[in-house]
């Protein structure tokens, strides 16, 4: 045997190296990592060079490679066959960043929505000024809410699902032009907000300001809160191009169907002076 000065004792290479030294025996017995020099007395001892060797498996093991993958690498270890491994392993890694990544906005957005509904006074009308905003689109619907306006929510489901993976509630949407004129129940269709990191969208909502206002209730009361929009734009001179976005922001939390909110966005723009052509 070489010189003992030179030699480590598993005890000391396992605080060395900072692992437990069962799992040094474990490696040993399952022919992963073996000490390189074993007495006949049963001691067993490891070299300094052997920490290059170990900090390898630990580096493997923790972006996710089974023991048995780790042995069948050693069994024949090239360049080539740890660059495969690494690369197959870093798309993994890849793509559990952004799984997470977008669990995290998922849980960002509903904060942000269930936030809101604890601010939120029914029928109270503010100014908002936002971004633009990439829309997603379903099929058209009538507003009746039947068995084919379902049918609709259910392919537009399924088709946010294929899209985003995870994705917030969808709204629904009606031209202002309906509300103005006391079509309060004639929709468009429903919809759902895009990714700026994904280049999948139907439509942009455009930036600007918008009358923002609640609805606290079941959906019979969005009459109401549209008549409070209506005379707020008349007695502001406003004019309301586009659409209004109706989006729920407590299904999560909801315990009874009276403490629904809705919160109704609509675009809005200063009325045009009179005398032109």
């Amino acid at each position: 045997m070489k010189n003992k000065n030179f030699l480590y004792t598993t005890g000391q290479f396992a605080k060395l190296n900072g692992i437990n030294k069962r799992t040094l025996h474990y490696y040993d017995e399952i022919g992963l990592f073996s000490p390189e020099f074993k007495e006949e007395n049963g001691y067993r001892y490891y070299t300094c060079f052997q920490t290059v060797q170990l900090e390898m498996i630990l580096m493997l093991r923790k972006i996710g490679l089974s023991i048995e993958e780790i042995i069948r690498y050693q069994q024949s270890p090239s360049g080539a066959s740890l660059a495969e491994l690494i690369t197959g392993k870093k798309r993994l890694i890849d793509k559990s960043i952004q799984e997470l990544l977008n669990t995290k906005n998922f849980l960002e957005q509903k904060s942000n929505k269930l936030a809101m509904s604890l601010a939120a006074e029914h029928g109270k009308i503010e100014m908002v000024t936002l971004p633009q905003q990439r829309i997603l689109l379903s099929g058209p619907i009538t507003g009746a809410y039947d068995d084919d306006d379902f049918a609709v929510a259910g392919d537009f489901s399924l088709r946010l699902k294929s899209v985003f993976g995870l994705y917030d509630n969808f709204g629904s949407r009606i031209l202002a032009e309906h509300i103005l004129n006391g079509n309060y129940h004639s929709y468009d269709c429903f919809f759902a907000y895009g990714r700026e990191d994904i280049e999948i969208f139907d439509a942009i909502r455009p930036a600007g300001v918008y009358l923002r206002t609640y609805c606290i209730g079941g959906w019979d009361r969005l009459e109401e809160v549209y008549r409070k929009i209506c005379g707020y734009a008349r007695e502001h001179c406003l004019e309301l191009p586009g659409y209004a976005y109706e989006e729920g922001l407590n299904e999560m939390s909801l315990q009874n169907r009276e403490d629904y909110i809705t919160m109704v966005t609509v675009g809005l723009q200063k009325c045009r002076q009179g005398g032109g052509p």
